[in-house]
């Protein structure tokens, strides 16, 4: 896709969030601020990046989804909530419809959009049929969290801030992701683990602010298999932690010791989440990943001054499982013909904007067929 391709297309995609009342306050607020920022980061040996940005609030996405979903029913959508399915139904190369638990579905044209929840479903079932796949690998971090003064300066300008970090002892790139400005954290359940992850709404605000900080593992021969590896960090973490996420201060960290309630009641920074225990975050995590957070966290307070602190909060593990890209053609149609996919699961975006534009991009390509 052409670079003026793909910005028509998030364009649209944006027109079409605003027509369903998905607006707000665009983001960066000051670009000449923002860009002074992006210089003093880059001096510090830091990357910022500067793209449009909008908040509309956790506690308001349950309104516009079900504003979509009425308008999709409206105009003969069904939606077979609670149905699984099983397999495809591929007749001499063509995709003809899907097996579920609850009978067989026929249509000339099949999309998947299982989300990252279903990326391991997705995976396997394409497996069955020798659709191509490419490792793309997995972000595996933590959590950070922060008196919402301490981000105040950057996040008043840029709602989202995402710097990129080289650290000094393996020269991984760890990067920030999905701030979240008087924010919460909060559990992500995966079926044996569970993960941490972050939202802010438009009505309650807390005092503190969250972000992920995250790197990159892409596994490669003879070891490939990323989204295992993914799962085996966040099952170990979850025994760590009794079956929830592990909680520490920043000091504790460094010092090599685990935190206690006692010691994270000292702190001023005081956690928005409680269902975690605390602990030592190093024998959750690996080696690697706890020293990229420890060097990153260190090199990003020159440009947010505090977020380092001793008291500062961490949150494990964060994993976001990118790890398996479906190999598609134009309009992301895969090898079996007319069968698309879309979105994180399938491993063709990255978030909510980028899930959608593929789905509008996949209509495109079926309305194409049809005509």
């Amino acid at each position: 896709m052409r670079y003026d391709e793909a910005v028509e297309l998030i364009d649209y995609t944006e027109k079409i969030f605003n027509d369903f009342g998905m607006d707000g306050k665009v983001y960066p607020s000051d670009m000449k601020r923002a860009k002074e920022i992006r210089g003093k980061s880059r001096r510090m040996g830091v990357d910022l990046l500067l793209i449009k940005q909008k908040h509309l609030g956790s506690d308001k996405l349950p309104n516009h989804i079900a504003r979509i979903v009425r308008y999709l029913v409206e105009h003969n959508a069904d939606f077979l909530t609670g149905t699984e399915v099983k397999d495809f139904i591929v007749v001499d190369g063509v995709m003809r419809g899907v097996i579920t638990d609850k009978g067989n579905i026929y249509s000339d044209f099949t999309i998947a959009a299982p989300g990252r929840i279903g990326a391991e479903w997705l995976a396997n079932i394409v497996k069955r049929y020798n659709i191509g796949t490419k490792q793309r690998g997995i972000e595996v971090g933590v959590r950070v969290e922060v008196p919402s003064v301490v981000t105040a300066p950057i996040t008043d300008v840029i709602y989202d801030p995402t710097f990129f970090i080289y650290t000094e002892t393996y020269d991984d790139l760890i990067r920030t992701f999905c701030t979240n400005r008087n924010g919460f954290v909060a559990r992500e359940n995966y079926a044996d683990f569970a993960c941490v992850n972050g939202y802010a709404n438009k009505g309650e605000k807390s005092e503190n602010t969250n972000f992920a900080f995250i790197s990159k593992v892409v596994l490669t021969h003879p070891v490939t298999d990323t989204y295992a590896y993914g799962l085996s960090i966040g099952r170990l973490s979850s025994t760590i932690g009794g079956q929830k996420p592990i909680i520490q201060r920043f000091t504790d960290l460094k010092r090599g010791r685990r935190s206690t309630w006692d010691r994270i009641n000292k702190s001023y920074v005081k956690p928005t989440f409680l269902d975690v225990t605390p602990g030592d975050i190093s024998m959750a995590l690996p080696h690697r990943i706890v020293m990229n957070v420890v060097e990153g966290l260190e090199k990003l307070d020159n440009v947010m001054p505090g977020v380092a602190s001793n008291e500062t909060l961490i949150y494990a593990p964060e994993i976001k499982f990118f790890s398996v890209q479906i190999e598609t053609t134009n309009h992301f149609e895969t090898a079996i013909r007319n069968f698309f996919v879309a979105g994180d699961g399938a491993g063709v975006s990255g978030n909510i904007v980028g899930g959608a534009a593929t789905g509008i991009d996949v209509a495109r390509g079926v309305m194409e067929k049809e005509l």
